[in-house]
């Protein structure tokens, strides 16, 4: 995805050349929602065969800006940002198709990191961008469909990872796509020690939950 990340910014500056005189870009202010889907990688699976009897889906709600350093000497229409993510609240629920025993995962972050941001006509304007996250705080519970085990639950505090992507904004309107991959300690809320953790590395207490995210929402 860094790769993609990185070919999205060059196809970006090449194009510079042949943007309108656009002038400056305005900061902007956006909310918007996501259907979030976990990747084959979440929870450390290196088996993609786990998934075929597991259902994976999710959502996010976002509240972030964009800066633009319009101080920098670039060309018209073609600006560097920081981009800041204030809130990111995201649900992620794996099912059991076999029996009812299901996994959901609450999670809030924030991410910050460099965006360059290109208008090639009034009002349309592409970015995109390569964010630290920081999930501050993240809740899981796992309900089996087998009552003769207790539902179990985890709680966990300051993760890192990062986030990549892409937007499209024409006047108040904008879309995205991103990826983003991000680890936390998600402890057993009874039993102390004992995380959720990589499946495939008992040694590792960190759950991972990269994901896509499919966005769309408003900005200001």
């Amino acid at each position: 995805m860094k790769k993609i990340s990185f070919l999205l910014i060059a196809l970006i500056v090449s194009l510079s050349t042949f943007a309108q005189d656009s002038g400056d870009l305005e900061n902007q202010f956006y909310f918007r929602f996501g259907y979030s889907n976990p990747t084959n990688s979440y929870l450390g699976v290196d088996d993609n065969s786990f998934w075929d009897d597991i259902t994976r889906a999710g959502g996010t709600f976002e509240l972030g800006s964009i800066f633009m350093l319009n101080s920098l000497p670039l060309s018209d229409g073609l600006r560097l940002g920081i981009n800041v993510d204030y809130a990111e609240i995201s649900y992620h629920q794996l099912s059991s198709t076999i029996d009812d025993t299901a996994l959901g995962v609450l999670k809030l972050a924030s991410k910050i990191g460099p965006s360059i941001s290109y208008s090639p006509v009034t009002h349309l304007v592409f970015d995109a961008f390569l964010k630290a996250k920081i999930p501050w705080v993240a809740g899981s519970a796992i309900v089996f469909g087998d009552s003769s085990f207790e539902d179990e639950n985890y709680l966990g505090t300051i993760g890192f990872g990062f986030s990549t992507g892409f937007n499209v904004r024409y006047r108040f309107l904008m879309a995205g796509f991103e990826f983003n991959k991000d680890s936390i300690k998600l402890e057993n809320v009874d039993i102390t020690g004992e995380y959720l953790g990589n499946v495939s590395d008992p040694d590792d207490d960190k759950t991972p939950m990269p994901s896509f995210t499919f966005s769309f929402g408003f900005c200001f």
